[in-house]
């Protein structure tokens, strides 16, 4: 299993654009209060430019890891960055 420092580096290189689009979708939502379970699936349900970059960042990062992270590790480290991104 992917160790946390693993899983962050991949989001620090993620070699994809639409990341910040991303992190500010879900970043805003935890800045008005919503808990990050909620803004996610939010986001993913949504369709939005942001869900694609979601999906093409998952599919495109699976190859990076010899084993695959525990999913609820990487939703951690995307929580991580999201909040940072917006200063929560």
């Amino acid at each position: 299993m992917a160790s946390r420092d693993r899983i962050r580096a991949v989001f620090a290189d993620p070699q994809l654009d639409g990341m910040d689009r991303l992190y500010q979708a879900i970043g805003a939502m935890l800045k008005d209060g919503v808990a990050f379970d909620s803004a996610y699936a939010q986001v993913v349900q949504s369709g939005a430019d942001s869900a694609k970059t979601w999906i093409r960042f998952c599919v495109q990062s699976a190859s990076r890891f010899d084993e695959p992270p525990e999913e609820s590790e990487f939703l951690a480290v995307l929580e991580e960055c999201c909040r940072e991104h917006v200063g929560v």
